[in-house]
Order: C-alpha cells, then structure tokens, then sequence
C-alpha cells in the first residue's frame, strides 16, 4: 500500500526533527522547565546515521496511512474526524511514533522529539503547534 501524499508530508517532518536536536517549549511560565529540556535534551540526544532516519521516515509514512485510515476521510470536510487522525508528543513518544521507531531498529525516547507537540493529517491539510499553546502552522498543503 502506498501512503497519501499527507502521511508522506507529515512523516518528513517527524523524521527531520528526529535528524536534529529537538527543541522543548512545555509552556509559558515553565521557561526554567523548557530550558532544562532543552539542556537536558542536548546532553542524551543521540545521534541517529542517515540509514536509521530513513527507516523511521519510511516506517512512519507507512503507519501514519494505516493509523489515518481508520477514520473519516472527508476531503470535502477536512475537519472531521481531524482530532482522531492527530499524532502528539506530550510526556512520551505516540504509539504510531514509538511503533514507526521500533520498526527502523530503535526506541524513541521522550526528549527525542518536540515536547508538547500536535500534527494534524487532514485531507489535503498537515498542520503542527510544535510546543505548549503554540499556534498550528501548515507543514503541507495540496495545492501548494
């Protein structure tokens, strides 16, 4: 099975913040808890080879489409259903992540990717609020 153009998109973005260090905003008035993330973060981040990243894109693509298409698919109300077909980052890894890491032959850790982060896979639409109370910002859209 192929993956829709919008798992592929929101893939791609998982798997770029994967390649470089993550960067943690858990909300205002916690600047020393995002600070100490980041820091953190940056003292355990591991290092993955072109290869494993790679793996994880693929992986990922692939279980995002299995995962998106469980429910409604309505190009022509992009919305619904979009809180269903949402993968985030709070505290750890989402399974669809955690599963997609596992396949690529390694386990995401909690400070691996953005804390506090939500992607929606909408129909024509990928949108991400990367960190606590940020506004979403499109990633992907069809006709651009």
């Amino acid at each position: 099975m192929n993956p829709r153009p919008e798992a592929i998109a929101a893939a791609a973005w998982w798997a770029e913040k994967l390649a470089h260090p993550a960067s943690h905003d858990v909300g205002r008035g916690a600047e020393e808890s995002s600070a100490l993330a980041n820091t953190v973060s940056a003292l355990v981040q591991r290092q993955r080879s072109h290869a494993e990243i790679e793996a994880f894109r693929e992986a990922l693509a692939d279980d995002i489409e299995q995962h998106i298409a469980q429910y409604s698919w309505r190009p022509d109300e992009p919305d619904f259903g979009s809180y269903m077909r949402a993968i985030q980052i709070d505290y750890g890894p989402d399974p669809v992540l955690a599963d997609a890491a596992k396949r690529a032959g390694f386990e995401l850790k909690m400070l691996d990717l953005p804390m506090k982060t939500v992607m929606w896979i909408n129909p024509g639409i990928v949108t991400v609020a990367e960190g606590n109370g940020t506004q979403p910002a499109v990633i992907w859209r069809a006709d651009s």
